[in-house]
């Protein structure tokens, strides 16, 4: 499965970083090297969790850096993921390194597969769609990232709820560049809303860029 890269006009938010090590499957460094957001993201779950009664969203896959660390994760346990309290990581103790779950919140361990290719398997889509509620911008970028132009509209109106003005500008001028008209056509429509109802969302050089794209 291809990841996308985040995109080079919005500022990257805590992304989670994992080590190049010997002990880390070398198919994760393979699987990494197109991007890090899943288009297929979520994963089935037998049990209740934080995101749904059957589900789980991984949002992020780690690029190479420092390990994740917290005090409430198992020696063993490298993650690879983290949105929040929420991780995925792989079992040190097992071979082949088993995929773990792990909510640190609410205490909940699952084993949600017995290796990296499997894992991956089990991914499925999901439609691109956020809670009436603040969320990491983890994952509002990788909801922006895999969205539909239909699915972008209900994100505009999470970005006016609850986003900084200056946070949306970048992502119109990340839309106007997009191969599909769809999206060209709405990140042009919500520029247009703005600017004649709230134009505090935009900075002027925004306005200014936008302006020369959209007319």
């Amino acid at each position: 499965m291809m990841l996308q890269p985040w995109p080079n006009l919005i500022p990257r938010p805590d992304l989670p970083t994992i080590p190049k090590t010997a002990a880390i499957p070398p198919a994760y460094f393979k699987l990494i090297q197109t991007g890090i957001l899943p288009m297929n993201w979520w994963l089935p779950t037998k049990e209740p969790t934080s995101d749904a009664i059957d589900g789980v969203g991984i949002h992020a896959f780690a690029t190479v850096g420092p390990a994740m660390t917290s005090s409430d994760l198992p020696a063993h346990f490298l993650p690879f993921a983290k949105t929040g309290h929420q991780y995925f990581g792989f079992d040190l103790q097992q071979e082949p390194r088993q995929i773990r779950y792990i909510d640190t919140e609410v205490d909940q361990w699952l084993t949600v597969a017995m290796d990296l290719p499997a894992f991956m398997k089990q991914l499925q889509p999901h439609e691109a769609k956020l809670p009436e509620i603040s969320v990491d911008p983890q994952i509002f970028g990788h909801m922006a990232v895999i969205a539909t132009a239909a699915e972008w509209l209900a994100l505009f109106d999470y970005a006016r709820e609850f986003m900084a003005g200056q946070a949306i500008g970048p992502w119109l001028r990340w839309l106007a560049q997009s191969k599909e008209e769809a999206k060209r056509q709405v990140g042009m429509e919500e520029f247009h809303f703005l600017t004649r109802y709230q134009p505090n969302f935009l900075t002027p050089n925004d306005t200014l860029t936008l302006q020369h794209v959209f007319g």
